[in-house]
């Protein structure tokens, strides 16, 4: 995601679109995240986080494929899809924008429960600032080397690929979530006097 931070705009303007239509593309990503972090964690309750991850990455992966039919494929004989396929492509990464980070979350706790819930984040998100640096400088250097963005967004493909497949095959979780039959709840204490 830091390498569409980046370099979206830009990308953009290399296909030839003004600034403008440039950013407000960009700016779709923000909207588009919104539904698909409701829309998406809501289904991962109903579903299962497993497949809702791996549905998610598999949902950035296309709209990859799509912002990269955007330009053309040449070696494929694909032409270049123009600004409708760059609107979708981008509206597809945003769909996946935040819903990652839910999901993820809720599939860490599901899995390992929430005894290291704390180490288990804390390690999460001391690792994750090195791939989004490595990201956003990767995809400047390979532009700096090609003139053009495809190496970069066949690797964001690419790593969305593994990212999807190494969760497809990992267990829902460790442990059945263990639930409290009613009756094995502790009732509230009656306003105004102790719980003793």
């Amino acid at each position: 995601m830091s390498f569409v931070n980046a370099h979206f705009v830009s990308y953009a303007r290399d296909l030839g679109y003004q600034p403008m239509a440039a950013a407000g593309a960009f700016s779709l990503i923000g909207a588009s995240a919104v539904i698909g972090s409701l829309v998406l964690g809501h289904l991962s309750d109903q579903h299962g986080r497993r497949k809702m991850l791996t549905a998610t990455y598999n949902l950035r992966m296309m709209g990859f494929v799509v912002v990269l039919l955007s330009m053309g494929v040449p070696f494929l004989g694909i032409p270049p899809l123009g600004f409708a396929a760059l609107i979708a492509g981008v509206m597809l990464v945003g769909l996946s924008w935040n819903a990652v980070v839910s999901i993820t979350a809720a599939y860490t706790s599901d899995r390992y429960g929430i005894a290291h819930l704390g180490t288990i984040y804390g390690t999460m998100f001391a690792v994750m600032p090195i791939g989004s640096g490595l990201g956003a400088f990767l995809g400047g250097l390979f532009y700096d080397i090609r003139g053009v963005y495809d190496v970069a967004i066949w690797s964001n493909i690419a790593l969305l690929f593994a990212a999807s497949v190494l969760v497809f095959f990992r267990g829902e979780s460790r442990t059945p979530p263990q639930r409290l039959a009613p009756e094995n709840v502790a009732p509230y204490p009656a306003p105004g006097r102790s719980g003793g």
